[in-house]
């Protein structure tokens, strides 16, 4: 047992925080240098760009600078701060790295997408920086790893059902094999880690946006009491202040998205420039499908939601897609390539359409019912999505009424 117990506690000890930085906790760092190279360029463009924002957790990042890459592919920023903070670096619009500004960084990036099928999700980046800043290089990496396994996992499903009516020993092993970890399961154990070792550090506020989510739950309290922390802890922190208003405002507005809500009423252009809403598929089951034509795990459901599609239209089923994307010409080229018979409309305002349904990650889907009432919202196209649609049109059911949101202390705000 002793041996196991030491196992389990390396990973703490081996992020055991410096006692000089314990004792340096208010010092704010005024200036740092940023340094970093690209080793791929766009060749399709004639300036190569690199800018600089600082996340204020209140929304859109705020752009701080830019510089056009040196004959070397480097670039330099220097940042003057009245405090430290999360600052992210856009390298030709197509890589990213995020770092804690209270040291010096420096950072290799790939740069230009340089695969045959091209898709702006950027690879992993590590930052050379402070002690702080490799809480982002870990939980960004941990997020990158779960991406990874999540994009494995739905290809493996994916082929293994297209092989079926020839062979079904790979779905079946699929279906029937019990993981070591889940992968949403796995992604936590490692996050939890990492936020024990950094509890008290001023960087921790880069990671209480994702967990605190907006519903009522332990990991919501503890994620406001860790702010709270923060808040107390580090007054000059603004963006810890910002980012509880932040977290109270999408909590209230997650509450309009809950089941038996109302779907939003809204109007994007469609393929023809005209603006076009949902009340008109009330009396059908809809499904309200947000996705853009850079996003791989979009464009793989789109067969499935067309199954779907082709088996229940007769029977009162529709689907609408929602693009975030901000090229309207690799829109327009996306939808010819998928052919995809239902109506199409894209988003003239991506941040505001992220914020108003509440999606940081595509596709999410919005199953409504005949009343025009949220039944399920799924995040990603899994098992689960085309289980719950073939259940709501077998048996026609509605959504359920809205729960009332459990009350929160006061102390909790």
């Amino acid at each position: 047992m002793k041996k196991a117990v030491l196992a389990l506690s390396m990973p703490l000890a081996m992020l055991a925080i410096p006692a000089a930085l314990l004792a340096q906790q208010n010092n704010v760092v005024k200036s740092i240098t940023v340094r970093g190279k690209v080793e791929f360029t766009d060749p399709k463009v004639e300036v190569n760009k690199v800018w600089l924002s600082k996340d204020n957790f209140g929304g859109k990042p705020q752009l701080v600078d830019s510089c056009v890459l040196g004959k070397d592919n480097t670039f330099t920023f220097k940042i003057k701060q009245d405090h430290q903070g999360v600052y992210n670096i856009d390298a030709l619009h197509w890589d990213h790295a995020t770092f804690w500004s209270d040291a010096d960084v420096n950072v290799a990036m790939r740069g230009y997408d340089t695969a045959f099928y091209k898709v702006k999700v950027p690879h992993y980046n590590y930052v050379d920086g402070s002690y702080d800043n490799n809480y982002i290089n870990l939980s960004v990496l941990n997020n990158e790893l779960n991406y990874r396994r999540l994009i494995d996992e739905y290809n493996m499903e994916y082929f293994a059902q297209k092989a079926a009516d020839k062979d079904t020993t790979w779905i079946g092993y699929m279906k029937n094999h019990i993981k070591y970890n889940p992968m949403r399961e796995d992604y936590n154990i490692r996050q939890d880690i990492l936020n024990r070792a950094y509890a008290d550090r001023p960087v921790m506020v880069y990671g209480l946006r994702g967990m605190a989510r907006t519903e009522s739950s332990d990991q919501y309290d503890k994620a406001m009491a860790a702010l709270e922390k923060l808040i107390t802890r580090y007054p000059w922190l603004t963006e810890a202040k910002q980012l509880k208003q932040t977290i109270l405002t999408n909590r209230a507005q997650a509450m309009k998205l809950k089941t038996g809500q109302p779907m939003p009423s809204v109007k994007y252009p469609d393929a023809n420039g005209s603006l076009a809403g949902l009340e008109k598929y009330k009396g059908k089951y809809l499904l309200v499908d947000f996705w853009a034509s850079w996003c791989g795990p979009c464009r793989q459901a789109i067969p499935k939601v067309k199954e779907l599609y082709e088996a229940y239209r007769a029977k009162g089923f529709d689907v609408v897609s929602i693009s975030i994307d901000t090229d309207k010409n690799a829109w327009r080229k996306a939808m010819k390539e998928e052919e995809m018979p239902w109506e199409q409309l894209l988003s003239d305002n991506k941040d505001k359409t992220m914020e108003q349904f509440q999606f940081s990650g595509i596709p999410t889907l919005y199953l409504v019912d005949t009343e025009g009432k949220i039944m399920e919202r799924f995040t990603g196209f899994g098992p689960d999505t085309e289980t719950k649609i073939k259940d709501a049109m077998a048996r026609g059911t509605k959504a359920n009424a809205p729960k009332a949101a459990a009350a929160m202390p006061m102390s909790s705000f």
